[in-house]
């Protein structure tokens, strides 16, 4: 065989069985993905968003690390679940994925009752009654928009859990269901458990860590929802209109580095008071997400137009 010019049969097999792949097969795997490509046939879950997945090379791909970055009150659960239900929604992706949900910030009946919040219009002020009565035709609406999510393979965990914990029960699940992809979704990095020797920062490299481990065991997908650090909004980045940068995440020596994606959400106009044209675009009720690690595909701001009142967010 044309490997082993320079190799015994018995360096050659030695050299496999240390865990290495010669490049021909390397090559044949290349062919093999573009093939499929052309008949249609990659493994890929598109979202709607037509933009965003021609930067993601067709949608988020098993084995991958997506991050979501952002400032508080910036609209990452409002991005991520809008993402996974368009995911879940898709007719490629029907019965293809199980959903697990670390929902370490809030329960995730408050993750729904924004959601339902955006499909029926209504702030969740009028929802929960705050100066008027929510009407019951309103309630009707949200019932009959609500109910059949019921029907979606998600299952919500509200209590903070040890990185040891989440990786149990992914090998656990992903051996229970071999014919699904697993979808980890993270809200957020900085909420899980660490023992009282480690830092945050410690933390969430093992977490990083942890979670490649898991992609390349179970071809599961991550989406990890974090925090940006204060860089952002230092006084010298008023003159860039506080674009951010890969630096701002928190944890990005880790978490950053070892991510297939980094996207940073930035809303200009309703965070810093922007009012002239942000990368060319309107400030007002803007969603810039901005592509500032891509492994496979091209870096740049996607532009989306978001109603953080109800929640509704929309490709421009």
């Amino acid at each position: 065989m044309d490997e082993l010019q320079e190799l015994s049969k018995e360096s050659y097999n030695e050299i496999l069985q240390l865990g290495f792949q010669p490049i021909a097969k390397a090559v044949d795997q290349c062919y093999a993905n573009i093939i499929a490509g052309k008949k249609g046939e990659r493994i890929v879950f598109p979202t709607k968003w037509k933009k965003l997945n021609s930067l993601l090379l067709g949608g988020l791909q098993p084995g991958k690390m997506y991050v979501i970055g952002g400032r508080p009150g910036s609209g990452k659960s409002a991005f991520s679940n809008k993402m996974l239900f368009d995911i879940l929604d898709h007719p490629k992706n029907q019965g293809r994925a199980i959903v697990l949900y670390w929902s370490f910030e809030m329960p995730g009946y408050q993750q729904l009752m924004r959601i339902g919040s955006s499909n029926i219009g209504k702030k969740m002020s009028e929802i929960l009654s705050v100066d008027v009565e929510f009407q019951d035709q309103h309630f009707d609406s949200f019932v009959k928009a609500m109910n059949p999510y019921k029907k979606y393979p998600i299952y919500f965990n509200n209590n903070a859990r040890d990185i040891e914990y989440v990786a149990k029960i992914t090998k656990r699940i992903a051996t229970l269901n071999p014919d699904k992809t697993i979808i980890n979704l993270f809200d957020h990095s900085r909420l899980f458990k660490k023992s009282k020797e480690a830092s945050e920062l410690q933390m969430l490299t093992e977490l990083s860590h942890t979670c490649i481990e898991l992609q390349q065991q179970t071809k599961c997908i991550t989406i990890l929802l974090s925090q940006l650090n204060r860089n952002i909004e230092s006084p010298e980045r008023a003159a860039n209109l506080y674009q951010p940068m890969l630096s701002d995440l928190f944890g990005s020596d880790s978490i950053g580095h070892d991510a297939h994606v980094v996207m940073i959400i930035n809303r200009p106009g309703d965070m810093y008071n922007i009012t002239v044209p942000y990368l060319n675009n309107n400030p007002a009720n803007l969603l810039a997400l901005h592509i500032e690690k891509n492994r496979d595909g091209e870096l740049g701001m996607l532009p989306f137009d978001a109603d953080m009142s109800t929640f509704t967010i929309k490709e421009r």
